[in-house]
Parts: C-alpha cells; sequence; structure tokens
C-alpha cells in the first residue's frame, strides 16, 4: 500500500497525495485558531534602550596665530573598546549593561570631545580629526584606559575615567610631554547619567591642562 505524502498544491493549499484531505472538525479548528494566538497574548514589549555620551563645549574660539593640532584615533585598553556601559563591582570583575551604551565606542566618543576641548581653549590656529588638519604641527594620541562606573555595597555610585595622553611635534616621532591620570568621583544619584556627567567633568578638567602644556610645548 503506498504511503501518503503531504503536498503543498500550487495554489499553496496542503493536500495528500491521495486525494484532498477531509475537512477537519470544528473543535479542532477552533483549539487550532486559539493556539495560534497565543504568541500575541503573550509577547514581550520591546526593551527601552539608552545612550549616554559626554558634554564638550561648541563654539569654538580658534586663533590664526596658534599651532595647528591633529587629534589622531584614541586606542583603548581591554574591555572599554565596546559601546556597552561598564560598571565594575569589585577590583576583578567588570560587567556591562544590557541596554545602555554609550553614543559611540569610547575611543571616538573621547577624541571628538577633545577636539570641542582643544578647539575651545582659544590656543590653537586649527584643530581636527583625520584628513581636515594637512601637515599639523602637534598630534594629540591617547588611550583610554578605563571608563566605568563603580559600584561599592552601600554607598553611592562613582564615576571612573583613567587616561594616558600624549603630545608630539607634527613632523617628527619625539614626544613633548605625556600626561596620565586616573580620577574617580562621587555621583550625585546612582544613575548611569550620572555617572556619563561625572566622566565628562573629569575630562574637561585634564584637557585644560592638556590644551595648556600642549601652546606651551609648542613655543619651546
Amino acid at each position: 500500500m503506498r504511503a501518503d505524502v503531504l503536498t503543498v498544491s500550487p495554489g499553496g493549499g496542503c493536500g495528500r497525495s491521495g486525494g484532498r484531505a477531509p475537512r477537519a472538525p470544528r473543535a479542532r479548528r477552533v483549539a487550532l485558531a486559539a493556539l495560534l494566538a497565543l504568541p500575541a497574548c503573550f509577547s514581550t514589549p520591546p526593551v527601552e534602550e539608552y545612550y549616554y555620551g559626554l558634554v564638550g563645549p561648541t563654539s569654538p574660539v580658534e586663533k590664526g596665530s596658534g599651532p595647528r593640532v591633529l587629534v589622531s584615533d584614541f586606542s583603548a585598553a581591554a574591555g572599554y573598546d565596546t559601546t556597552r556601559l561598564a560598571y565594575r563591582i569589585s577590583d576583578n570583575e567588570l560587567r556591562y549593561y544590557a541596554h545602555r551604551q554609550w553614543i559611540a565606542e569610547p575611543p571616538r566618543m573621547l577624541a571628538e570631545v577633545a577636539v570641542r576641548h582643544l578647539r575651545a581653549s582659544g590656543r590653537f590656529a586649527e584643530v581636527g580629526r583625520g584628513d581636515r588638519v594637512k601637515d599639523p604641527d602637534l598630534v594629540l594620541e591617547a588611550s583610554v584606559d578605563a571608563i566605568e562606573e563603580v559600584d561599592k555595597p552601600k554607598e553611592e555610585w562613582f564615576a571612573r575615567l583613567a587616561m594616558t595622553l600624549s603630545a608630539r611635534r607634527g613632523d617628527s616621532d619625539r614626544v613633548l610631554f605625556r600626561h596620565a591620570f586616573d580620577i574617580t568621583v562621587p555621583c550625585a544619584k546612582r544613575n548611569p547619567e550620572e555617572v556619563a556627567r561625572g566622566a565628562g567633568k573629569i575630562f574637561a578638567r585634564e584637557m585644560e591642562k592638556i590644551a595648556r602644556r600642549m601652546a606651551e610645548s609648542f613655543k619651546k
């Protein structure tokens, strides 16, 4: 005896090779319709994503008599080359939020904000990244050693930013100076937005020092 084989008809319906399948009982059809409706009843609502960034000056004060500065691509230590917002719960354990991210990878984000700070310092004729600055007088390089939220049990949250920056002449590899920092500041609230705000304040203070040192080193 030939076994029945399930086939798809040209019209899109399903049948068996031995002839048209009999119509299913009404009770079975109702049960099937209810089963198909289950995913709609128990579907998970979309998860909201949150994005954070550092705020920098928006009004450039570039001057014609200062050096021209190229901000190179920053690098990052292992664990900080991702957009996911990191939080530390111990010296040896670093975790990441599932739905809270930086607006870009920290090296790129900090390099772009560095350009804003240097432009707003009023010490340089031109500041930019990539091909915008031809034959720069100074080049700023940096590595992001840590950018994270630090959680301490039964205490407030902290924002931590650690970086190593260096400046060199545009026409050589001779390093004019290096500037490293590892700073942690308390957050006003236990909220990732406050972590971003704290990291931004740290970076703003350190970039003031960098701008001054770059301008002074160029004169020597």
